[in-house]
């Protein structure tokens, strides 16, 4: 009889032993997994001892509803409609390795809600839910930054006053706003760049005018931008590209004369020429015409902000063009002007003179080029 208790009491240790050892587990830590909107994810739960009768379980903690089983082994439960390329928002994969069992729950077509907690586990059969072996993995589904609430496209401001400018953003992770000026310029900070929502403009003249970038970003492409052009009230300045040009007088040739022009509300610009006829003296407005073409230049990177280009072109130069002209700007806050004078010289100047293959060399200027030619072969 003592025998027979003896060998029962060795059995214990060993039953309970073969006992533990084949009771299911997870035996590695769930990896955090962080990808970005639209792609898919994979997150690894590793069971060992997994018996017939024993189930690995998928749950989303953070669903909508508070806890969604997505899947039983690799049965799915939810609704798994196909979102892409035939791939269905969720799968299980299963894959054996030396008594290891890793069930992979796939996530396909990210959208922010599917960040959250997904809670792996065990169903384990005859035993109590309490008792069954779990993990839990987080899934950030990393989102591109929107710009949410910002300025109108252009912020109009009287010199000396104040405001501020407004960019906020949303997106996973929270972006980071930045503000620079789009000319290079330094902010009314006196700094290149600003990091924040809120920009403040204090005590604005017309050097801060100038079109101010948003930049919202969170290493999640692409950022996300918004300009806001700030215009300030400002009566105009007129400065002359070249205050004196000059031009040959052959009633063949042009010549440009250019005025650079900025203010708020845009300047109105109108070109005069001094009378130089006999008996006739103060100004004489110009227009469009044979002899006169006005133009407003393209803005250029050349230029800064709320400044303009214009060019009056007088064509066929001859004696009484030569005279002082100028260029006028005016807006409701006042007016300037700048002067140019333009002279006489013994030949063609800038760009437009021309050559033999011009069509503007006439048949004259081809016979004297001739009769030089000869004169020098001569003489040689």
């Amino acid at each position: 009889m003592g025998q027979l208790i003896l060998r029962f009491l060795c059995l214990i240790p060993l039953f309970y032993l073969v006992h533990c050892q084949l009771r299911p587990d997870i035996v590695d830590e769930i990896i955090p997994e962080v990808t970005s909107q639209g792609s898919s994810a994979r997150i690894n739960c590793t069971v060992v001892n997994k018996q017939s009768g024993h189930i690995v379980t998928w749950n989303f903690l953070d669903s909508k509803t508070g806890g969604d089983i997505i899947s039983r082994d690799q049965n799915i439960f939810l609704n798994n409609p196909i979102c892409k390329d035939g791939l269905r928002k969720y799968e299980v994969l299963k894959r054996e390795v030396n008594q290891r069992t890793t069930y992979t729950l796939i996530i396909n077509c990210l959208l922010p809600v599917d960040t959250g907690r997904y809670k792996c586990y065990i169903e384990i059969s005859g035993a109590p839910s309490y008792s069954y072996p779990s993990k839990i993995g987080y899934l950030t589904v990393q989102v591109p930054p929107t710009i949410t609430s910002k300025n109108d496209a252009v912020l109009e401001l009287d010199e000396y006053n104040s405001a501020s400018l407004q960019c906020e953003a949303t997106g996973i992770p929270s972006p980071n706003i930045t503000w620079t000026r789009a000319d290079g310029f330094p902010l009314p900070t006196g700094f290149a760049l600003f990091r924040g929502q809120n920009l403040k403009l204090s005590n604005v003249t017309k050097d801060d005018r100038g079109a101010y970038r948003c930049v919202a970003d969170n290493n999640v492409r692409p950022p996300d931008e918004f300009l806001v052009s700030v215009q300030v009230f400002v009566a105009p300045e007129c400065e002359a590209v070249q205050d004196t040009v000059g031009q040959a007088n052959t009633g063949q040739y042009y010549v440009r004369l250019e005025c650079k022009v900025s203010g708020y509300p845009e300047p109105e610009l109108t070109w005069y020429r001094e009378n130089t006829a006999i008996g006739q003296v103060g100004r004489e407005q110009l227009n469009d015409n044979d002899k006169y073409d006005i133009s407003k230049q393209i803005a250029t990177s050349t230029l800064r902000f709320g400044w303009s280009w214009y060019t009056l072109r007088v064509k066929n130069i001859q004696a009484n063009d030569y005279t002082r002209y100028f260029c006028k700007a005016t807006n409701r806050l006042g007016s300037t002007e700048a002067s140019i004078d333009l002279f006489e010289t013994s030949e063609c100047q800038g760009g437009n003179c021309p050559t033999i293959g011009d069509a503007s060399f006439t048949q004259a200027s081809l016979i004297t080029l001739l009769l030089m030619s000869v004169i020098s072969r001569f003489f040689l």
